[in-house]
């Protein structure tokens, strides 16, 4: 992420979480049907925690869109629906903690193989971008469930 990027309404971060979620959902997909193609052999049990991996950002997927139906159009925040959001992003960071743990292991295979390098380091600078996003994202949705400071500022 190259700017810091304005959350300007509840609406945007739950596209922005949906979005990011369903194309995080894809990488390990990806990386199973790759390595098929090159003839790289994944062990079962990374195979499995691809496909957990996959499940997890579903899994998000699907708990935002409701979320994103209940919205209304007005000018007061719904703190719940805002704290679910936070509660969402932040399974996301941590999935994406995860995925990102894990590409290191993906790495190791298929050294030889440019395509698949480029593949994993392209997945892995998406994942970090989204981290970042993510990240700021929800801080900006953490700041507006705070009340606002009505303390007058300090003589000095």
């Amino acid at each position: 992420m190259y700017c810091y990027t304005y959350l300007p309404s509840l609406e945007c971060g739950l596209r922005e979480l949906i979005l990011w979620s369903e194309i995080s959902s894809q990488h390990p997909v990806f990386f199973i049907n790759v390595a098929q193609c090159l003839n790289l052999n994944l062990t079962p049990q990374i195979v499995a925690d691809l496909n957990r991996m996959k499940n997890c950002f579903n899994s998000i997927n699907n708990e935002a869109r409701p979320l994103l139906s209940l919205l209304t159009y007005q000018n007061h925040i719904d703190y719940s629906l805002a704290h679910s959001t936070s509660q969402l992003m932040q399974q996301f960071l941590h999935y994406d903690q995860e995925l990102l743990a894990f590409i290191q292991h993906l790495k190791a295979y298929g050294q030889n193989q440019p395509v698949w390098q480029t593949l994993v380091s392209h997945i892995e600078n998406e994942q970090i971008y989204m981290y970042r996003l993510i990240s700021t994202l929800r801080e900006q949705i953490f700041q507006s469930q705070q009340p606002p400071n009505m303390m007058p500022p300090k003589p000095p």
